[in-house]
């Protein structure tokens, strides 16, 4: 969010602080709520080479970051339906990593459970790398299709009246109302 101006430096920092605290902070929760064995860290499938867990957190973020920047930062008539549309997209992701990666797609969900259980695999940096790509991925196709000027593709999509739709569509000014 950041990189494309949504939130400033010092709130950026105070959200990576607070997630990093709140999955350490959780993990120890869960550890103390199922005295069993804790063993819910991220690690890759036997099945899954480390270039491909690479691939595969970087392109399930760069999805999931994607989404969001359409549904919530870009301002439209359906935006008060984002926290579905990224929830559905997060559940989606979910269910396509989880059995090659553990589908982390956020650090800060592989590094909790890493510091209560005190175990970092060798690939725990996986976790970190993939979604950074990712993230910078959608970042930079989001600023691309901002040049491309995508809202030009269905002018007035958003107004409420057909006339406002028609006159958005012909680029001509919207009338005012007093």
């Amino acid at each position: 969010m950041v990189m494309v101006g949504s939130i400033g430096y010092v709130r950026a920092m105070l959200l990576l602080v607070s997630q990093i605290a709140g999955a350490i902070f959780s993990s120890y929760i869960v550890k103390v709520l199922f005295p069993t064995s804790f063993n819910v860290r991220t690690t890759l499938s036997s099945s899954t080479s480390v270039v491909s867990g690479v691939f595969i957190e970087a392109i399930l973020t760069a999805e999931l970051v994607f989404a969001i920047f359409m549904l919530a930062k870009e301002k439209h008539k359906a935006t008060f339906m984002a926290p579905i549309g990224i929830g559905l997209r997060l559940f989606v992701a979910e269910l396509v990593g989880v059995y090659y990666t553990g589908g982390s797609l956020n650090p800060a969900r592989s590094f909790g459970p890493c510091v209560v259980t005190g175990k970092f695999d060798s690939e725990h940096w996986i976790y970190w790398v993939g979604p950074a790509a990712g993230a910078i991925v959608a970042v930079a196709f989001y600023k691309f299709i901002k040049i491309l000027e995508y809202e030009m593709a269905n002018p007035g999509q958003d107004e409420t009246t057909e006339e406002d739709a028609a006159a958005a569509a012909a680029g001509t000014p919207k009338k005012e109302t007093v």
